[in-house]
């Protein structure tokens, strides 16, 4: 049994599936979702993720007294 174990590890890990990280590299949690394995990051940590901004917003506001 101790076998089989052995050799999913070894088919996660094969260059051909394209799954070859199995824990983020920042974090080290495990990685479940595709595409997260082929980068090797996982959706919190990815480097390459940008936050998205928020929409400008145009507000009327009253001047400040006494300027």
């Amino acid at each position: 049994m101790a076998t089989d174990r052995h050799q999913q590890q070894l088919d996660l890990d094969e260059t051909t599936t394209g799954h070859r990280h199995r824990y983020c590299r920042r974090c080290g949690r495990p990685l479940t979702a595709d595409d997260s394995r082929r980068r090797g990051w996982g959706p919190d940590c990815d480097p390459t993720r940008q936050p998205v901004a928020a929409p400008a917003r145009d507000i009327d506001q009253d001047a400040i007294p006494g300027t």
